[in-house]
């Protein structure tokens, strides 16, 4: 499958969020809202990006259909930080102009060329697959379930996305090679568990995650990334996705 058809999925998915209701009626308690509002400030943040360095590393793989997807998906994640943002406002939950968190990862992006980029995207990806889980689940707003639940329907193309364009840059890369870039990813992802569970833990618990319950849901979800990386079922996935969406 080549990056066009992913094109034409991220092109397929603009209107995702156009079946939000924001006259549902349905607010935070105060209870939830004294929950989730640190944690949701980080995240709204940590969604939002101009994508700059990200375009600029793009055109290292030498495919205009790849900078042209990349555009596309930047848009998306954007999206998701303007819900965020519009829902955070609604709830009069101030939003964050700086987190340390978020800058340490965009310094890692921003020095790491596109392998790199794209290695602590899957990792904020994969997280925000299990936090968005609990985020859903510990709130009664309907608004804010509708939320979390595209925001996972986007993630999970968005960890196939990645794990497509790590499986094509990995075509090039010798077995020792591999070997270490496995290894870093597994240190990268382990870390960051650690963190977002320091960070998220009040969340993360009434989410139902204790601190082994999130490491192995987490895991579990980059172990089914590193089997789409080696190519076992992201691009018959995508396809169907994209089939369906038309």
């Amino acid at each position: 499958m080549k990056f066009i058809a992913w094109k034409q999925y991220f092109e397929s998915n603009r209107q995702h969020f156009d079946h939000l209701d924001w006259n549902d009626g349905s607010r935070l308690t105060q209870q939830e809202k004294k929950l989730i509002s640190s944690s949701i400030r980080q995240f709204q943040r940590g969604e939002h990006s101009e994508g700059k360095h990200f375009m600029a590393f793009a055109q290292s793989l030498q495919d205009p259909s790849y900078c042209e997807t990349v555009k596309i998906f930047i848009r998306e994640e954007q999206d998701h930080a303007l819900v965020l943002g519009r829902f955070m406002d609604l709830e009069q939950i101030g939003r964050l102009k700086d987190d340390w968190l978020d800058n340490v990862f965009r310094r890692l992006r921003k020095l790491a060329g596109l392998e790199g980029t794209v290695t602590v995207l899957l990792t904020a990806e994969i997280i925000s697959m299990i936090y968005y889980r609990a985020l859903g689940f510990v709130t009664s707003s309907g608004l804010l379930k509708a939320i979390c639940k595209q925001v996972l329907v986007d993630e999970e193309m968005h960890l196939r996305f990645q794990c497509y364009t790590l499986e094509i840059i990995y075509k090039r890369k010798s077995r020792p090679s591999l070997f270490f870039r496995g290894l870093t990813r597994s240190i990268l992802m382990a870390g960051t568990i650690v963190m977002v569970w320091w960070f998220h833990r009040r969340v993360l618990r009434a989410g139902t995650y204790r601190f082994f319950s999130f490491f192995n849901a987490v895991w579990r979800e980059f172990k089914h990334c590193n089997g789409m990386i080696r190519g076992k079922s992201a691009n018959l996935r995508v396809q169907n996705n994209i089939n369906h969406a038309a």
